[in-house]
């Protein structure tokens, strides 16, 4: 199974919930599913890198590291045009601030002129602290 495969799974789970959200947390971070969003609040970028690099291998990749991410990072803009397709937004937050959206929730000029219709990224500190936390 590939990542693309287990966000394709994440979207039919968030069909099955009619009301309310569950919440999964990992110390402070946490991942929110409702009928319309999917929140990732993280707090901790190098605890997730780690767990990005321990998943890849149990999704068929064998890469790992750096171009894992960048691979992951290219495929974003697949899920979110699936996202947008299903009417659904996926909000990324650096402690508690949104740092991007990505989905039919997503609107940004700059990005849309990258060929990047559904994502958005919201240029703050924050944002580069996260970006900083992963590389």
């Amino acid at each position: 199974m590939d990542i693309h495969s287990l966000f394709r799974i994440i979207l039919i789970f968030q069909n099955a919930i009619c009301c309310g959200s569950v919440t999964v947390s990992v110390g402070e971070d946490s991942f929110t599913v409702t009928r319309e969003e999917i929140i990732i609040d993280i707090h901790d970028p190098e605890k997730m890198k780690k767990l990005m690099d321990a998943v890849s291998p149990l999704l068929g990749s064998r890469e790992g590291g750096m171009k894992e991410k960048k691979k992951m990072m290219d495929e974003m803009k697949l899920y979110a045009e699936d996202l947008a397709s299903k009417g659904k937004t996926a909000i990324i937050k650096y402690q508690g601030r949104e740092v991007m959206r990505m989905g039919a929730k997503a609107n940004s000029l700059l990005m849309k002129s990258f060929g990047m219709k559904h994502i958005e990224i919201k240029y703050n500190l924050n944002t580069l602290r996260m970006m900083k936390g992963f590389m």
